[in-house]
């Protein structure tokens, strides 16, 4: 579907559920996860699903929260999976149960999945992430790799005078790895993010001192610019919300677990589908198809922004 500034919407990002098992730092730094709201259930999200793709959605992906932690989340991918229209399911995870669930998933029909990784020092990993093993993760992520979830993608949030002096030893991640390692700019969402502005680093001064970086084309309508470095069995990326604006490009929608559609990270503007969902599901297509086509011009970052929901709250 194409909406009022003529961009083709056919991404869906779900969160099935608030609920995580980590605090981190940019995040939910005072353990709200405990603070939950009800998931919407295998059937909602069907039906929603299946509206979304007679609008023109062809690619989800399922966040949370921690959506590993969510027990039907196998029988959730395969139901969603084999809605007519739908021909791309991946994940975003922390990856802490991702050993166990790599395999299942993928015969669920998961394609591929992003990590969240924020430190490669146990120490700070466990810092940033209010406790987490990075040991853990990284067995996740040789379970992925094993399971053939790819392209697996490395997501850091690079935090000035936190994990900044880290960046070259996550860009040699993808020296002998085929994955993507991708640096995203901190976004004024949630406290931390909004009262540590002076945290950011932006992305063009990394690409600025790494000339050994080479750009390549896009391909894609993603948010993230690609390099590659001679040798290198991986890719670099780099998603840049702060320092560059890529609304126009910008191809997604956003449904939460409880049951809200987000058209815009960056903008407080929800629509509540339950009412409808519940009362008047005759009314669903159409609902969703005026929610995609009113989708904001872009975010609003660069202003006074203040986000009425953490990142567990909206999905990563």
């Amino acid at each position: 579907m194409i909406d009022q500034f003529g961009r083709k919407i056919e991404y869906l990002r779900i969160s099935v559920t608030q609920k995580c098992n980590m605090n981190c730092i940019y995040c939910n730094p005072e353990g709200e996860c405990e603070t939950l709201c009800d998931s919407l259930s295998i059937m909602d999200f069907k039906r929603i699903v299946q509206s979304m793709a007679k609008c023109g959605i062809k690619k989800i992906r399922i966040t949370g929260g921690e959506p590993l932690l969510r027990n039907d989340l196998c029988e959730l991918v395969q139901t969603l999976s084999q809605i007519d229209g739908i021909d791309d399911i991946s994940a975003t995870t922390n990856g802490i149960r991702l050993k166990e669930m790599a395999e299942p998933l993928k015969k669920a029909g998961l394609k591929r999945v992003n990590i969240s990784l924020d430190s490669l020092n146990e120490e700070k990993f466990k810092y940033i992430t209010g406790g987490g093993k990075l040991s853990v993760v990284l067995e996740g992520i040789a379970s992925a790799v094993k399971a053939g979830l790819f392209p697996i993608k490395i997501n850091i949030v690079v935090m000035k005078g936190v994990n900044d002096e880290e960046i070259n030893a996550f860009i040699n991640l993808a020296k002998d790895n085929p994955i993507e390692v991708r640096f995203i700019e901190l976004m004024p969402i949630g406290d931390f993010g909004e009262k540590n502005k002076e945290k950011v680093v932006f992305n063009s001064s990394i690409i600025r001192t790494h000339p050994q970086l080479i750009s390549m084309e896009s391909t894609s309508s993603g948010p993230a610019s690609m390099y590659t470095i001679e040798g290198f069995k991986g890719l670099i990326g780099f998603i840049s919300p702060m320092s560059h604006q890529f609304c126009h490009l910008c191809n997604r929608i956003r449904l939460t677990c409880d049951g809200k559609i987000r058209p815009c990270l960056g903008q407080n503007g929800e629509k509540d589908l339950i009412p409808v969902l519940r009362n008047h599901p005759e009314n669903l297509d159409e609902f969703i198809r005026t929610a995609i086509l009113e989708k904001p011009k872009g975010h609003h970052f660069g202003e006074e922004y203040k986000s009425t929901r953490s990142m567990n709250k909206i999905g990563g």
